[in-house]
């Protein structure tokens, strides 16, 4: 059987280890299975980020999408920042 690794994690905010604890209890886990399983639920949303983004680029590649287009996170700051500048304006 392979040794399993272990690591020491510091100054941990209570808030943080309290809620910890609760999920941990919710899910009939102990408070480092708990943590265990929040890394590995990180690490999955981090690879399947890293997937969506490959996918999304092969599609602006197929589609033959110019780079220098904004991207969907800046169009949307920008209409939130108009929309802030009309509000503003009318106040």
């Amino acid at each position: 059987m392979r040794a399993m690794a272990a690591i020491h994690i510091r100054n941990v905010p209570e808030q943080l280890i309290a809620a910890l604890k609760r999920h941990a209890k919710r899910n009939g886990r102990s408070l480092n299975a708990e943590v265990v399983e929040a890394l590995k639920e990180h690490d999955e949303r981090e690879r399947r980020t890293a997937d969506l983004r490959r996918q999304l680029e092969e599609i602006r590649r197929e589609w033959r999408i110019p780079s220098d287009l904004p991207t969907p996170e800046e169009m949307i700051r920008a209409g939130r920042e108009e929309r802030d500048r009309r509000i503003a304006g009318d106040l």
